[in-house]
């Protein structure tokens, strides 16, 4: 056999060798994507502070269980959301969509909201100041951005079951606040909207057995559970919990090629409270 016969042969080889390594990685990458985790991209502002427009998400489909994924159906559950979790879900009002909020009303709950602040089953949940933040939003017809100062605040969600207290005695809330059971979380607010005195929001329909009742951490700009009255999301259209942002471009972010947007590097791989 002449040299060029073996180097043709040899550089089939090491085609057909690539061809399985790409065809291996692009497997791999559909199982990762169908059974653990799938991309999600921000379009809007109302998450902020915790999700930015731009940002990139992992959204976890190991949280609640695994599905059957051509029929979604659920194979196996072994969780169910908890209050202050970040869900991505199929919006029940617009089919086709996918959209994410903040797990606040649990199936029993009644959620309410005085003077801004968020009531579980007459149980408010604690929030304290927590500065202000720079709140900025692209333009969808000319990409333009705009930004404004907004006030944020530390939210904290009891995560478990909320009993209704015996009564309105500040010992009885933080007894109901706290269940030992799931203990608490805490997350970032943005309410660019001043409250006006005895503002109230609801009280809503009481959440539904296999429903959720969410919310934006953008309070003012969000079109969430509130909307039309109220609604809630069945957990079955729950998608994923998300988990870590692992990209985010934005008009903060740094770039070398033009002005005005760029790399955040601040959040890249930032776990999601």
């Amino acid at each position: 056999m002449s040299l060029d016969t073996n180097s043709k042969a040899a550089s089939r080889a090491g085609w057909w060798e690539t061809a399985k390594i790409v065809v291996q990685a692009l497997a791999i990458a559909m199982v990762v994507r169908v059974f653990f985790y799938q991309p999600f991209n921000i379009p809007s502002g109302s998450m902020k502070e915790t999700l930015l427009v731009g940002d990139y998400l992992f959204v976890s489909k190991l949280s609640y269980g695994i599905r059957l994924p051509l029929a979604d159906r659920w194979i196996a559950r072994w969780s169910s959301p908890r209050r202050g979790d970040v869900v991505v879900f199929a919006d029940p009002q617009e089919p086709g969509r996918d959209y994410v909020k903040r797990v606040v009303g649990l199936p029993g709950d009644v959620v309410e909201l005085r003077d801004q602040v968020v009531h579980v089953n007459g149980v408010p949940q604690p929030r304290l100041p927590a500065g202000e933040v720079t709140y900025d939003e692209q333009n969808a017809s000319d990409g333009t951005w705009r930004s404004e100062a907004c006030p944020a605040w530390r939210e904290t969600f009891a995560a478990g079951a909320v009993g209704v207290p015996r009564s309105a005695d500040p010992g009885e809330l933080t007894a109901a606040h706290r269940p030992a059971a799931r203990g608490t979380s805490s997350h970032l607010v943005v309410q660019c909207r001043r409250a006006r005195p005895g503002e109230r929001e609801g009280p809503f329909e009481r959440v539904e057995p296999g429903n959720v009742f969410v919310l934006g951490d953008n309070r003012d700009r969000s079109s969430d559970s509130r909307s039309g009255g109220g609604w809630q999301v069945p957990i079955d259209d729950i998608k994923g919990k998300a988990t870590l942002v692992w990209w985010s471009w934005g008009p903060s972010g740094w770039s070398p090629w033009r002005a005005g947007a760029g790399l955040r590097l601040e959040r890249l791989f930032k776990w999601i409270e």
